[in-house]
């Protein structure tokens, strides 16, 4: 519109918060409307976390490097992480969600794929790489390039809550039989807490999902069990490697 009134930083505000708000913020320099700081507040949160998840699971992937051992870790968990995040990015596109609201879930699993492909190089099992490589590329063109049908992709959606449970449960299970934590990483581990706690909130206020609300609710109570079996088994090491 001609009457619309543009600053220099204009182009970036919109980046962030509709126009309205802007107009509020920078014209009228209401800068304690509500709704507006709602919306910026999380539109900063959903961008944060996105760029955080891109580094989120780096420390653990540099653990098991420097020690060249995937001792701690469960497999499985890895595996059914990556599964929900799969969904929940295939979900995300077909809804249109923007993506300040679902891309960690993609940055997140291109990582966790990069831990599996690892737990299998260091538990000498190089040949189950070559074949889990090409079965995830494929499985996640097909999901996310629009071929799946919606209704199948709302399933695994709703899926997605007991498989993520399931995820952390064996990772909770995992360290308590084993007396330690191993090459589990206390920053990843924190990082995804903080994640999921902020998710919550940005749910709330971008998408109103029931389903993701359920998953990132899930999510932070049993990242607060890792975190507290991470804190408890600080200081005890593992007596021999055992990868599950």
């Amino acid at each position: 519109m001609d009457d619309e009134i543009n600053y220099f930083f204009t182009p970036y505000a919109l980046f962030l918060l509709p126009r309205k708000c802007h107009d509020e913020f920078f014209v009228k320099l209401n800068i304690m409307h509500v709704p507006c700081l709602k919306i910026a507040l999380t539109k900063i949160l959903g961008y944060g976390i996105v760029v955080g998840s891109s580094i989120v699971k780096i420390p653990q992937i540099i653990k098991v490097l420097q020690a060249r051992s995937v001792v701690g870790l469960s497999l499985l968990s890895l595996i059914l992480e990556l599964l929900a995040l799969l969904f929940t990015t295939s979900y995300s596109i077909h809804q249109g969600f923007p993506f300040s609201a679902w891309g960690e879930s993609f940055l997140m699993s291109i990582q966790d794929a990069a831990l599996i492909l690892m737990f299998f190089y260091f538990s000498g099992s190089l040949s189950w790489a070559f074949i889990f490589l090409p079965v995830y590329l494929t499985g996640s063109y097909i999901l996310c390039s629009g071929m799946t049908p919606s209704h199948i992709l709302e399933k695994l959606q709703a899926c997605c809550v007991i498989i993520m449970a399931s995820s952390k449960l064996l990772q909770v299970i995992a360290n308590f039989r084993n007396g330690h934590t191993g090459q589990l990483s206390a920053i990843t581990i924190f990082l995804l807490f903080a994640g999921s706690l902020a998710r919550i909130f940005t749910t709330i206020q971008e998408t109103d999902d029931k389903l993701f609300l359920i998953q990132f609710l899930t999510a932070f109570a049993l990242n607060c069990t890792l975190m507290g079996q991470v804190a408890y088994y600080w200081n005890v090491q593992p007596l021999k490697e055992k990868n599950l």
